[in-house]
């Protein structure tokens, strides 16, 4: 029983042992067998590890530019938000500078409404104000259309204004004076003197009509240029320098000129003493416009009655004639009007319508004043208060004028019923100083032609 155990416990041990090494041996083939299996799973691992690690690679490097594209855009983002920033305060200033400006523009809207409601206040009076205005509006325009028939019917009563004044008045005399001496210069250096040489020549009857007809034209020339230049013309000889005769025709034609400037009525002497003197009458009795209004009409109409247009020109034209004889020109009184009458007829003609213009703007054109022609007659001492030397020599003491050769012109103004005079215009005189000074100096016409009629 011992050894069946002890031969039961062998063939059981053996028996075990031989499980156990089967057992063993299949846990080896299949330990094996994992191996081999895990051998090739571990190969196929490393080459998916190897993709993978690939794999990873890219993604890293994906990452990495994907880190840097993030980088960037963080970057940009900051910027902008910086950028932001700044215009959100900017924006932030505007709103409260709008705020600002929408508070102030309520205190104004505030302040207008309040003006707005005052001024509301004085439309209201206005409009009251304006009916009264209205009425008494009418009323003024009813008392208007009274005063103006009132005011038409006295206006009718007064004299217009002038339609000229002073400076116009005196341009038309420094017109006339200029006229006067380029005619003058003109009609000296037109005519030739012979030299004058003592003895006469021809029959008796011929020397007493030439002394008749001379005597006739040293009287005529006397009257008009004094006696003094007429024997400076007689005993001078012109034949070198016509200057004596050509300051000779200056003061004719301006006295002439002077005349006509201030005549009324051209014809009958005793008519126009006749009405200067109801002129000063009147200037006596009535104030200055009133007498001048008259004077203006008086004028208009007077010269109205003249028949025809008076021959004017012959007065200048018998000045220049006179001259020339008493210088000693070799021609009759006939000739010489014919000649100096045609040949300078144009000349002549604009004397006579400055001379006539004088007169119009004297008589009639200047009403509220009385203005004047000045020149100084012949043998009047010099005055330098009233007159002008015309070579602006240094004059003697007590030295008499020869003759007028520029007007001049004055002005008169009736004041609380006196009259005060003022000289616009001196008239330029020719003094027998000045005389010789001219001819010291050489002063001769403008021009020579030496043309002889």
């Amino acid at each position: 029983m011992s050894t069946t155990s002890s031969s039961s416990t062998s063939t059981t041990s053996v028996y075990l042992y031989r499980i156990t090494i089967f057992a063993m041996t299949l846990a080896l083939g299949y330990v094996a067998k994992a191996f081999r299996r895990s051998k090739n799973a571990t190969r196929k691992s490393q080459e998916d590890l190897l993709v993978l690690r690939k794999a990873i690679e890219g993604k890293d490097s994906e990452m990495a530019s994907l880190h840097r594209s993030v980088e960037a855009a963080k970057e940009d983002a900051r910027e902008q938000v910086e950028a932001l920033a700044g215009e959100l305060a900017e924006v932030q200033e505007q709103l409260r500078n709008a705020e600002r400006d929408l508070a102030e523009a309520g205190e104004k809207k505030r302040a207008l409404e309040a003006e707005l409601e005052q001024r509301a206040g004085e439309a209201r009076h206005l409009m009251a104000e304006q009916a009264r205005i209205e009425i008494e509006h009418t009323e003024a325009l009813d008392l208007l259309a009274t005063r103006t028939a009132a005011l038409a019917e006295a206006q009718a009563q007064l004299p217009p204004a002038d339609r000229l004044t002073d400076q116009a008045v005196l341009a038309l005399v420094r017109a006339l004076n200029t006229e006067i001496k380029d005619t003058a210069a003109l009609l000296a250096d037109s005519f030739e003197f012979e030299e004058k040489k003592e003895g006469t020549t021809g029959t008796a009857e011929e020397l007493e009509a030439d002394e008749a007809e001379l005597a006739e034209a040293y009287e005529r020339a006397t009257e008009i240029i004094g006696p003094t230049l007429v024997d400076i013309l007689r005993i001078s000889d012109h034949h070198a320098d016509p200057i004596r005769v050509r300051l000779a025709f200056q003061g004719g034609i301006v006295e002439y000129a002077r005349w006509m400037s201030a005549a009324w009525f051209f014809e009958d002497p005793e008519d126009e003493q006749l009405l200067v003197d109801i002129y000063q009458r009147v200037r006596t009795a009535q104030p200055q416009p009133v007498a001048g209004r008259w004077r203006a009409l008086t004028h208009a109409h007077v010269q109205e009655l003249i028949e025809g247009a008076p021959d004017l020109a012959d007065y200048f034209v018998d000045a220049v004639v006179n001259v020339l004889l008493a210088a000693g020109f070799r021609s009759s009184s006939a000739a010489l009007h014919e000649l100096v009458g045609s040949r300078f007829a144009e000349r002549i003609g604009a004397l006579v319508r400055l001379a006539l213009g004088l007169n119009k703007a004297i008589g009639t054109e200047v009403t509220l004043c009385e203005l004047k022609a000045l020149s100084a007659a012949p043998g009047v001492i010099f005055d330098d208060v009233t007159m002008l030397d015309l070579v602006d020599g240094a004059p003697r003491p007590g030295e008499p004028v020869l003759c007028t050769c520029e007007l001049g012109l004055s002005r008169a103004d009736k004041i609380d019923g006196a009259w005060r005079k003022t000289i616009l215009l001196k008239p330029k005189v020719l003094l027998e100083s000045g005389l010789e000074e001219l001819l010291e100096q050489g002063e001769s016409t403008p021009t020579k032609t030496n043309t002889k009629p």
